[in-house]
Parts: structure tokens; sequence; C-alpha cells
């Protein structure tokens, strides 16, 4: 289930009664390979980038499809044994949220999609805003995941809008992806490395 914390989000639309178009791809933040490490927070894996023209636009869901990259990986591992949670962020702001399990991930043919839904985000007409999908990673994992890549993918018309005539309109036409990577624990992956200071004073005799 979906959850807003906060209801309508970004204001309400200034164009009634006006038909328009949102446009999403793939923002370039956070960058792909973004590290994943166990224990985390709300980290950021995907920036989707929103222009809306004619009319404002008034974004209510965001459907993403869920896969593994690694090799010997599966689909089904994204969210059984990486991510808790998934989140649809303005900046630092939560406008909705949902668990990643098999009540919420849905297959459709071979693929896994999660929808995130219940909110009301508003790009103005001629303007261009950026939302942020972000997971919780599990507590932890198997070593075997380390430094394994993961991919979260917008299909076709996985964005929904709507304009000010009230009608749906869809983006992107063309699906987009961002992998990121899940890492140990950064207490597990922390090295420590002593050497000689480069101004230690020389090696000498001291005749006393």
């Amino acid at each position: 289930t979906c959850t807003p914390p906060g209801g309508t989000v970004g204001g309400t639309i200034s164009t009634p009664g006006v038909e328009g178009t949102i446009t999403a791809s793939v923002n370039a933040t956070p960058a792909s390979g973004t590290k994943v490490y166990e224990g985390g927070s709300k980290v950021s894996v995907l920036g989707v980038k929103l222009e809306a023209k004619i009319s404002d636009i008034k974004v209510e869901r965001i459907k993403l499809k869920l896969s593994a990259v690694t090799s010997g990986n599966s689909d089904q591992q994204f969210y059984t044994k990486i991510a808790n949670n998934i989140y649809v962020m303005d900046g630092s702001t939560v406008l909705a949220s949902t668990v990643l399990d098999a009540n919420t991930v849905v297959k459709e043919g071979s693929s896994y999609f999660i929808t995130v839904a219940g909110f009301s985000f508003v790009v103005p007409k001629d303007a261009t805003k950026v939302l942020t999908i972000a997971v919780d990673p599990k507590s932890s994992w198997d070593s075997t995941f380390d430094n394994d890549s993961w991919r979260l993918t917008v299909p076709v018309d996985g964005v929904r809008g709507v304009d000010g005539a009230g009608i749906n309109q869809f983006s992107p036409t063309t699906a987009f992806t961002q992998d990121f990577t899940s890492a140990a624990d950064l207490v597990d992956s922390a090295a420590l490395i002593i050497s000689l200071s480069p101004d230690s004073p020389i090696t000498n005799q001291v005749i006393a």
C-alpha cells in the first residue's frame, strides 16, 4: 500500500480547462552506479525529470520495473534480498512510499513492477521539476550480493499526470533506466592504512 505522508503536495492546477503534456526523462543525478549500503535509509537511486507543456500537470503515479543486472541474480531478489521500501521524493520531502514485498510488487509476464501512487505533485506549465526515487536497503544481505548491480526502469507510460482539463497524460514514450550497486556495510568495507609520515625525522646516531 502506498502511503502519502502529507496529502497533496506541490500546489494546485493554475490552468483550469487547458489540456497539456508531460515529458519524463532520466535526470543526471543521482548518477548510475550509486552505492547502496546495508542498513541505509532513503538512498536516492533514480532521478525522474518532469517537464510540463501548455498546462500545469499534476503527477499522481510513477510505475517502476525492478530488475537484477548481475548474472546469476533474479529480478525478484531486488525486493526479497536488497530493498525493503521505495519512495518518491521531492528533495528531502517524501511524497509517497510503499513497502516492497509479495503483496505490493506485481509480476507482469516475467517482469516485476511496483506502482507508487497516492500523491499529487504539480509541475507548472513550461517548468521542469525533478522527483527522486529512493530505497531503504535491507539491514543486511549475504556477501554474495556485495558489488552486484540492480536496475530501476520507468517503463513506457510509467508516469501519469492530470492536466488542467482533467485528462490523464502519460510519459515516457521510451523507457529509461538507472542502475545502483549493493555494497557491504561501511563498517565491513572500511580499511585502516598505516604508513610513515613523510616529515618523520630521519634515522641517525646521536652520541651522548
